[in-house]
């Protein structure tokens, strides 16, 4: 919809141009519906420059020419206006990503773009002749340029079953290993007591014993294992990666530095005659500390003035770095994006057209580019639709004038 928009609003004859978007489902934008918890983080202030993987030197471009500022001016013209809130993070001033899919989709109409639903395009092909050049969708519907821009493999609910791989793939383009991104993460010997617990944490992900990625924000126990945005935000390397040895270093008491937090403990041992299971209510959820003593193999009945230093050193240590053995993230079906994707160095960063096949492009996130939570996606999905867009106006243009 955004490019089909920035299409129209940069040709000069519109009377001689159709534009026509073909959707699989039963109506367009149904996958926008649930982004942001329903709220719809259109974009984030701090994503033009940062917050990307895959081939993230190929979206500089994208990004740079529509920012995120020059983004929420593209809704504001068509009247939906934004608020800022922590983080950077933009969400329509109505709260309700409808009101995004209805700005959208109200201006294709203004604009006379057609929608074609329940149309599920499984061929792909060019046609040229001594006269003409077609790119032909299912052996029947001819169009001088060609759009790829359903999604990847997250979320097939939405409609995005990895169909934009196949159709490019039949042009000769390459896709690179796929796998779920802001995703949930399943544990080996997960206890489900602590279920529905959140707690603040440092976060570090360990990969065959070395460092790959740390974080910070609050974690959500599940009783499969680990969620919440730090732990989201991390799940395409853990995806990605073969290693059957990772691992998740959570820092349950990031308030407090190791001697801070030693010396709180000497000094609940000293106060405090109660049970081990209450010691460290004060700082973290009570079932997280009964899981914790249990961890660190203390009575959780025993009594706290009655700990030696060695279970005082042991309970500190394991609140500042509580390993917790990782499986594996869960599957396409829960994940908000899709790591890797179309090969981005087939495509031309500048105008999002194939190097393979001219008149074909190709956006958002069917190529191998994904952001991290909190409008990075989207903004993605934005800008590059409008690069291809634009780049297709300035061809008809172009074509027109001679």
């Amino acid at each position: 919809m955004c490019a089909a928009i920035e299409l129209m609003n940069n040709v000069a004859d519109k009377n001689d141009v159709e534009v026509t978007i073909l959707e699989k489902l039963t109506r367009v934008g149904k996958k926008l519906l649930v982004t942001g918890n329903g709220r719809c983080n259109i974009t984030n202030m701090n994503a033009e420059n940062a917050g990307y993987r895959g081939d993230a030197e190929f979206a500089k471009s994208s990004l740079h020419r529509f920012s995120p500022k020059s983004n929420i001016e593209f809704f504001n013209a068509m009247g939906l206006y934004t608020r800022t809130e922590e983080e950077g993070r933009v969400y329509p001033l109505s709260n309700q990503a409808s009101s995004v899919l209805d700005a959208l989709r109200f201006e294709c109409e203004r604009l006379g773009v057609k929608f074609v639903c329940d149309y599920r395009a499984v061929h792909l092909k060019e046609v040229s002749t001594a006269f003409s050049r077609k790119i032909v969708v299912n052996n029947r519907d001819r169009f001088d340029y060609v759009i790829v821009a359903a999604g990847g493999k997250a979320a097939k609910i939405h409609g995005t079953d990895g169909d934009s791989y196949d159709l490019l793939k039949m042009l000769g383009h390459t896709v690179t290993p796929v796998a779920p991104a802001l995703v949930s993460l399943n544990c080996d010997d997960f206890t489900k007591s602590l279920k529905g617990i959140r707690s603040v944490c440092g976060v570090e992900l360990i990969i065959d014993g070395k460092k790959e990625y740390n974080n910070f924000g609050e974690v959500q126990f599940t009783d499969y294992g680990l969620s919440g945005i730090p732990i989201m935000q991390l799940s395409r390397f853990v995806s990605m990666s073969p290693s059957n040895d990772i691992q998740i270093h959570l820092d349950l008491a990031p308030d407090f530095s190791a001697e801070e937090l030693h010396s709180y403990l000497i000094l609940r041992r000293e106060k405090d005659t109660g049970l081990c299971e209450n010691m460290l209510s004060g700082i973290i959820n009570k079932q997280l500390c009964i899981t914790i003593m249990k961890e660190c193999g203390i009575a959780v009945n025993g009594r706290v003035n009655a700990l030696s230093d060695a279970e005082i050193n042991k309970i500190s240590e394991v609140l500042k770095c509580w390993n917790i053995k990782i499986k594996n993230s869960r599957s396409f079906e829960f994940a908000q994006v899709t790591a890797g994707g179309v090969k981005c160095a087939e495509f031309n960063p500048e105008t999002m057209e194939s190097k393979i096949v001219s008149g074909v492009y190709c956006c958002g996130e069917a190529l191998d580019v994904d952001g991290d939570c909190g409008g990075y996606n989207l903004q993605w999905a934005w800008s590059s639709g409008r690069t291809a867009g634009k780049s297709i106006a300035e061809r008809i243009n172009n074509a027109q004038s001679k």
